[in-house]
C-alpha cells in the first residue's frame, strides 16, 4: 500500500509539533522510538526521550511553523523537506530547513525520526 499523508502519524507529527503539543507529539510514536533529532547529537530513546525533545520545545519556543515538502516513501520509511519559521522566548525568529527520515512501525506509528539540518545555525539566529 502506497504511503499517503491523510491522518498519518508523520501529518500529525508536523501538527503536533506546528502546536507545540506534547500529548500530540507521543501520540505520534511507539512506546520504544528513537529521535535522533538533529541526527548527530544525542538520540533521544523511548517515552522519556520523546518528553525531553517537547521540554526543549516548550522551554524554546513561543510559536513554530514547520511546513512540510511532499513525502517520498520506500519500504517502512518516509523522507520528507521541510522549512520552518518560529519565534524563540527571547523574540528573535529563526528560520531553517531539514529534511526527516522517519521509519514507521506496520501499524503506522514513528518508530524512528532522523532529523538532518544544522542546529547551531538554527540556534545562532535567536541566541
Amino acid at each position: 500500500m502506497a504511503f499517503s499523508m491523510d491522518n498519518s502519524a508523520v501529518a500529525r507529527y508536523f501538527a503536533a509539533l506546528n502546536g507545540i503539543d506534547r500529548d500530540a507529539y507521543l501520540a505520534c510514536f511507539s512506546e520504544d522510538a528513537l529521535v535522533l533529532d538533529p541526527y548527530g547529537g544525542r538520540p533521544l530513546s523511548g517515552i522519556p526521550g520523546l518528553h525531553k525533545f517537547m521540554d526543549g520545545m516548550e522551554r524554546t519556543w513561543t510559536s513554530f511553523q514547520m511546513t512540510p515538502d511532499e513525502p517520498y516513501a520506500a519500504g517502512d520509511r518516509v523522507a520528507i523537506a521541510w522549512r520552518c519559521t518560529a519565534i524563540a522566548k527571547s523574540g528573535k525568529t529563526a528560520s531553517f530547513a531539514g529534511i526527516n527520515v522517519f521509519t514507521l512501525t506496520p501499524d503506522g506509528l514513528i518508530s524512528q525520526l532522523e532529523g538532518y539540518w544544522d542546529f547551531r545555525a538554527m540556534v545562532a539566529q535567536i541566541s
